[in-house]
């Protein structure tokens, strides 16, 4: 949930038991919202609505009969605007809308209607105008160039400096799309909890309540939605079922960074049209870059471009007297999509994963660290002195210019 709401009282006018019990399922674990029902039509209402201390109203009715409008309309006049009203109907048709939008209601929703939608309505309204632009979950995407590059580490920073930004900090939680081989439960030492065989083939059955038995959550507050992995077994899972479980964990937190397999699944364009960044972790070989390109050429012709990859390449070494791969050569293959280089740093990352806590929790200002976060969080990064140059290099340059 959004970190600005406080608590928040929501009232649900509705006849439909079944919709009732869904919408109190869906807010029963929010901490931030309470909800409260009255099981009338909207035309049976006799100043419940108004006596009620509330933040926000959601009104289940038939916006195709007149009456029910009708009362609709007197119970606007009687908020006068204090309260945001959510409607949700059976009918959709153009006299409806402009009626609706004449009363400025602050949302519509057709049934039938997954409560992930509803809940990010209210979440909306609460936040009232002039906040719409924030209020949609931010999803960060990590992708493996090749095997073994570091994209869980990264992923898994990433996520804590996101949970815990001056800028951004809000409600985080980390989803492992790798079924098969996926490490980011164990690298936190945190118990894999998510039962897909759970919702595999109903996965509507996927609800707020479920979600919250099956996530896994750090001492810091950070939430983990990862399987138990079968390296045995290599299992492909539905795109409803990838798509249910994402929307629904994007309506809960601020913020979601998905780690994802090396392998191409038929639901992989679906999550990278869905992200707000998405980053391709590489390292400095001629292989992986090589592949990489591949991989970026694969994403534009997939997802079109309206997905932008960007490339961090991980373990980034810059030698002066080293015959490999350099900077320039890294900026030369990979152009625009080039947003940063990680340091080698193995001795850090080595202890963080045996002792199973985030990087930051053994070195706070460790150049893993402030890397990542000068391409994550750049308005929040440290900015780092340049080193003294070596009498060779104030040589080379009394040269340079003595040459010019």
């Amino acid at each position: 949930m959004a970190s600005g709401i406080k608590t928040k009282k929501i009232l649900l006018v509705s006849s439909d038991r079944t919709f009732a019990q869904d919408t109190r399922t869906a807010f029963a674990a929010s901490e931030v919202i309470q909800l409260s029902t009255v099981e009338k039509n909207i035309t049976e209402l006799r100043g419940e609505v108004q006596e009620a201390d509330f933040g926000a109203l959601i009104v289940d009715m038939d916006a195709a009969k007149l009456e029910e409008i009708e009362s609709l309309q007197r119970i606007m006049r009687r908020l006068e605007g204090r309260v945001p009203v959510v409607v949700v109907t059976q009918e959709f048709n153009a006299a409806a809308v402009r009626i609706l939008v004449q009363l400025q209601v602050a949302d519509f929703l057709v049934k039938p209607i997954t409560t992930a939608d509803l809940v990010r309505s209210v979440v909306r309204a609460l936040q009232g105008p002039g906040r719409e632009e924030n209020t949609e979950s931010q999803i960060y995407t990590f992708m493996p160039a090749a095997g073994g590059v570091g994209t869980t580490t990264l992923a898994l920073q990433t996520a804590f400096q996101l949970h815990h930004s001056v800028t951004r900090g809000a409600s985080t939680c980390v989803v492992d799309l790798n079924f098969q081989q996926g490490a980011c439960a164990e690298y936190l030492d945190l118990e894999p909890r998510f039962d897909i065989t759970e919702i595999e083939n109903q996965p509507e059955r996927l609800d707020r309540q479920l979600l919250d038995v099956m996530l896994s959550k750090h001492a810091s507050g950070l939430c983990v939605l990862a399987a138990p992995t079968h390296p045995s077994e290599m299992r492909s899972f539905k795109t409803d079922v990838v798509v249910r479980m994402l929307d629904l964990v994007s309506a809960y937190f601020d913020n979601v960074v998905i780690d994802m397999p090396r392998t191409w699944f038929p639901w992989t364009e679906t999550v990278l049209l869905g992200s707000n960044k998405l980053y391709i972790v590489a390292e400095m070989t001629v292989p992986c870059l090589r592949h990489t390109q591949r991989l970026i050429q694969a994403v534009y012709e997939t997802a079109g471009k309206e997905v932008k990859p960007n490339v961090i390449v991980n373990r980034f070494e810059q030698k002066m007297f080293d015959n490999g791969i350099k900077q320039a050569d890294v900026q030369e293959i990979l152009g625009e999509h080039f947003v940063g280089g990680i340091s080698n740093n193995y001795r850090l990352v080595r202890e963080a994963v045996d002792r199973g806590v985030p990087l930051h929790e053994i070195d706070p200002n460790a150049n893993v660290v402030n890397d990542l976060k000068r391409i994550i969080l750049p308005e929040e990064a440290v900015v780092t002195p340049e080193k003294s140059r070596s009498l060779f290099g104030i040589g080379r340059g009394l040269l340079k210019r003595k040459a010019g």
